[in-house]
């Protein structure tokens, strides 16, 4: 029997009562009946009860494989012992204090071993806030405004880094590399936009162009090592060695977003796989353990520029920042991974994870395109090769939807619920988890094949 989007969307409405009922309930008091947009897909996104290992629950008790892990941070899988008690003798403890802790400064020199680039840290509660600082921290020491980012990246959701995120197809100047910043979404100032110079990750020569013509206003290049925002493309061709070595040569400082890939696709991030060096380095998910904790650091006289002054140097601060919880949660986290041999596995589970389906997609007669690093990837459904954000806007969303709907009703949680986004593999991951899961996207690519 063929299998038809509508009966997949079905399979998983019976299976999901609850969630609806409650979603429907929630949007009478929530907008749109979730906590952030990116939740949202159709026809409604399940509701979670609790997670254990590789698996997520929801409340009506179906039990999922897990390979979104909370949009990438639970690298350990959901609750992790150490991670657990740490977190629970912090409670016992107290939380919040006002006045420094010792355990940050202990996991600062974690974080600085595993990223030598880092000589001075600051912390931050997500990401967002850490990417934000680092490009305050650059104009500030700089005196220039505009900032250069890569396009269809996504650095936070603040009005400066809301640009080119993702462009509207009324706008779309198509057969272009790149086009100047467009603004995402409404209540966007025309004026920040003006300050965004947008260059196109993977494309070098147009990237080397673009930075050069704009370098005396720049006060950093801002990039994703490995382009999230693409859902998972990485870097062809030494282009961060490339765009390390032109920002050396004009003085502009460069920023490497590892708020995705720090702690993840290896101990040392991207910076350590690809053996570049940024000039300030920002990272979140992972390096809290699952709980609210990011952070900026780099080289000393940039970060210099935060230090506590009279004389009007860069400001930062906040009530939670190196909240007590979560450097328990993050300090555990890291300590796990500084366990010889840990990457080797959490890097072989991915491989196995999506060199599987690829070879499934190959058998199924389903043109598919992976990219993966480590334990991060995705899976483009598209006969082309995706190195760059433009490749993504000709992927197929309706087969991709059909695949998603079919493995979660299934019983497998296929990462970020979009088109594009990212899926992930934990230490929780065992190869008999992911040779179910293969089974179950197996029978999904069965679902969407010619």
């Amino acid at each position: 029997m063929v299998r038809t989007a509508a009966s997949c969307e079905q399979k998983y409405r019976t299976r999901t009562n609850k969630s609806r009922k409650y979603i429907e309930n929630a949007k009478t008091h929530i907008p749109g009946g979730v906590e952030s947009n990116i939740r949202v897909f159709e026809p409604y996104p399940f509701v979670a009860r609790k997670g254990e290992g590789p698996y997520i629950y929801d409340i009506d008790g179906n039990k999922m494989i897990d390979y979104a892990l909370g949009y990438g941070p639970l690298i350990l899988g959901h609750r992790h012992p150490e991670v657990v008690k740490a977190v629970k003798e912090q409670v016992d403890r107290g939380s919040l204090f006002g006045s420094p802790t010792e355990a940050p400064s202990e996991y600062v020199k974690l974080v600085k071993k595993a990223m030598p680039s880092i000589e001075l840290f600051r912390f931050t509660n997500s990401g967002c806030e850490a990417t934000m600082n680092a490009l305050r921290v650059a104009r500030g020491y700089s005196g220039k405004e505009k900032i250069a980012k890569a396009e269809g990246s996504y650095h936070g959701g603040y009005d400066y880094m809301m640009q080119s995120v993702d462009i509207p197809a009324e706008v779309y100047q198509k057969g272009k590399k790149c086009q100047p910043a467009v603004p995402w979404g409404k209540g966007l100032p025309k004026c920040i936009s003006d300050l965004a110079v947008i260059y196109p990750f993977n494309e070098w020569d147009e990237t080397e162009r673009i930075i050069r013509k704009n370098a005396d206003e720049l006060a950093a290049v801002i990039c994703e090592p490995v382009h999230a925002g693409a859902g998972c493309v990485v870097p062809r061709d030494n282009y961060l060695k490339k765009l390390r070595k032109l920002t050396k040569e004009l003085g502009l400082i460069l920023i490497f977003d590892e708020i995705l890939t720090g702690f993840r696709v290896a101990r040392g991030g991207a910076q350590e796989r690809y053996d570049v060096k940024p000039d300030i380095t920002c990272i979140a998910k992972v390096a809290g353990g699952g709980y609210q904790l990011g952070g900026f650091g780099g080289r000393k006289e940039l970060m210099e520029e935060i230090l506590p002054s009279d004389e009007g140097n860069v400001y930062h601060g906040g009530t939670y920042n190196a909240h007590a919880v979560s450097v328990a949660a993050g300090l555990a986290t890291l300590k796990e991974l500084s366990k010889p041999g840990i990457y080797s596995k959490i890097n072989r589970t991915g491989d196995r994870l999506f060199n599987g389906l690829g070879d499934l997609a190959k058998d199924r007669g389903v043109d598919l395109w992976i990219e993966h690093v480590g334990s991060l990837g995705e899976i483009f459904f598209t006969d082309k090769e995706i190195r760059t954000w433009r490749d993504e806007l000709d992927i197929d969303g309706a087969k991709w939807e059909k695949w998603f709907l079919n493995s979660l009703s299934e019983g497998v949680f296929f990462g970020v619920p979009h088109p594009d986004g990212h899926a992930f593999t934990s230490t929780a991951h065992t190869d008999e988890v992911v040779d179910r899961s293969l089974e179950i996207f197996d029978d999904s690519f069965r679902a969407v094949a010619k």
